[in-house]
């Protein structure tokens, strides 16, 4: 907008120098120009715009409106070059419609009509002659046809602005299912293997610098196959979902439960020792004896068997997830519903 300000100063100062305008009059609009564009770049600036209007925050509204009415004195004391106000009055509007909705657009585009219209209509009604009066009239209805014709246009391509940013956010939407997809289970929600593979990388990363100890726990529900053949596997899905759901209530907000595979889970627990991972696998069990999975069967109750190890470093991840693997083993041979160290 500061380049159309430029522009219009520019315009009537050469029409006060060619003798074709009043100086006084020009000088005097093309300050009022230069102040509106200093008040607008300061309001934008510094922050106030977007404080005051965080709906336009560019001001492009009130910018319309003060060139359209910068326009119409222009008009009143153009002399023989007041037609060339229609032209920056249609610069005016048009430049406001990339910014607004087809019903801003429009109430512009009808405000133009209005002010230069009022401008029109008082000249010739001073007009020194008939035949000035003819032209300011033959102006009024090209400036009506001309703003019909552009809130038509700018309702237009409103429209067009308005798909174009539904099918932009329908397209970052399905990115983001893409996203979700290649590193979310589908079933659970819950991170997936290479998502864990992120999520370990980034905290051994920060074990590393801080030296914080980090903990793994493998976790298998027990008899998982049992519930699948007496109840069906629609309600195995439900108790794997309800299973993460849970255990998403008694956990940290930086630890990170994944699921591993079929019903086994690998639980990352950042800055935690192991006794500390021990005491969060027994909140674990506590939960889900306090809330049974009355919502697929009555009174089904899950039980887990995990295995605990410590991870010390990068170079130890496959290692340790091998430990707690072996370690989940043994609970199980042991009888299930336990945890074994690793």
């Amino acid at each position: 907008m500061l380049g159309l300000y430029g522009l219009f100063v520019l315009w009537l100062v050469l029409a006060a120098e060619g003798g074709v305008m009043p100086v006084r009059p020009a000088f005097g609009l093309g300050a009022l120009l230069l102040l509106g564009a200093l008040i607008f770049l300061l309001l934008v600036r510094s922050g106030w715009s977007e404080r005051l209007f965080p709906d336009d925050p560019s001001l492009t509204l009130l910018q319309s409106v003060f060139a359209i009415v910068c326009a119409a004195g222009a008009y009143l004391v153009a002399g023989d070059l007041r037609g060339g106000g229609v032209a920056l009055l249609l610069l005016a509007v048009t430049w406001g419609a990339f910014k607004l909705d087809a019903r801003q657009s429009g109430r512009l585009a009808l405000l133009g009509f209005l002010g230069f219209g009022g401008a029109i209509a008082w000249r010739a009604s001073v007009a020194p002659s008939v035949q000035a009066a003819r032209v300011d009239w033959l102006l009024l209805l090209l400036t009506a046809l001309a703003c019909t014709a552009l809130a038509l246009l700018l309702r237009h391509l409103a429209g067009l602005r308005s798909r174009l940013q539904r099918q932009h956010d329908e397209l970052n939407q399905a990115f983001e299912r893409i996203r979700l997809l290649a590193t979310h289970d589908e079933l659970t929600g819950l991170p997936n293997r290479r998502a864990m593979a992120d999520a370990l990388q980034s905290a051994l990363t920060r074990q590393a610098r801080l030296s914080e100890p980090v903990a793994l726990v493998m976790i298998d529900l027990d008899h998982f196959k049992a519930i699948n053949d007496d109840h069906g596997h629609r309600v195995g899905d439900v108790v794997l979902r309800g299973f993460a759901e849970r255990a998403q209530c008694t956990l940290r907000a930086i630890d990170v439960l994944g699921r591993w595979g079929g019903e086994e889970f690998l639980l990352l627990l950042p800055d935690t020792t192991l006794e500390q991972a021990l005491a969060c696998v027994e909140r674990l069990r506590e939960q889900l004896r306090s809330s049974p999975f009355d919502e697929v069967a009555e009174g089904l109750s899950v039980r887990f068997s995990a295995g605990v190890t410590a991870c010390l470093g990068l170079a130890d991840v496959d290692a340790a997830i091998e430990r707690a693997d072996r370690a989940l083993y043994r609970a199980k041979s042991g009888g299930r519903g336990r945890t074994e160290l690793g």
